[in-house]
């Protein structure tokens, strides 16, 4: 592999844009709690998650505007393999589709994977970290 001219160090900021931001921020609010900064200019919605920050706007802005969030994923990381299952129950209960139940596998590292799409077409996958078995 080629060296690159620059060193990523993280990635940071989901932002997703929608027609019915209240619809959307209340939706967010019962999966993820109250928002941690509400701005009433703009007006947007943000909830720092982990080392990141997943922020609703108004779909007056963005690179489509008047549109809502079209093939659009982000995942969230949990601490513990239980809680993917957890979350996953409670984004079902609040209107999101199944479509990958919770299983162990391994994409680039082993972990605990589930995935939803909620009711605005965004894509959420969910997992959580988990030790592989110990070689005999």
């Amino acid at each position: 592999m080629a060296d690159k001219p620059y060193k990523i160090v993280d990635l940071n900021f989901v932002s997703l844009y929608f027609l019915d931001l209240e619809e959307a921020a209340a939706f967010y609010t019962g999966i993820f709690g109250p928002a941690d900064q509400i701005y009433k200019e703009g007006p947007h919605y943000g909830w720092k998650l982990g080392a990141t920050w997943l922020t609703l706007f108004e779909s007056r802005g963005g690179t489509v505007p008047r549109q809502g969030p079209a093939n659009t994923e982000f995942a969230v990381q949990v601490a513990e393999p239980g809680e993917v299952d957890r979350l996953y129950d409670a984004l079902i209960a609040a209107g999101c589709k199944p479509c990958h139940t919770p299983e162990d596998t391994e994409m680039y590292v082993p972990m605990r994977f589930c995935c939803v799409d909620d009711p605005f077409n965004v894509r959420i996958d969910v997992y959580c970290l988990i030790d592989p078995p110990a070689s005999e």
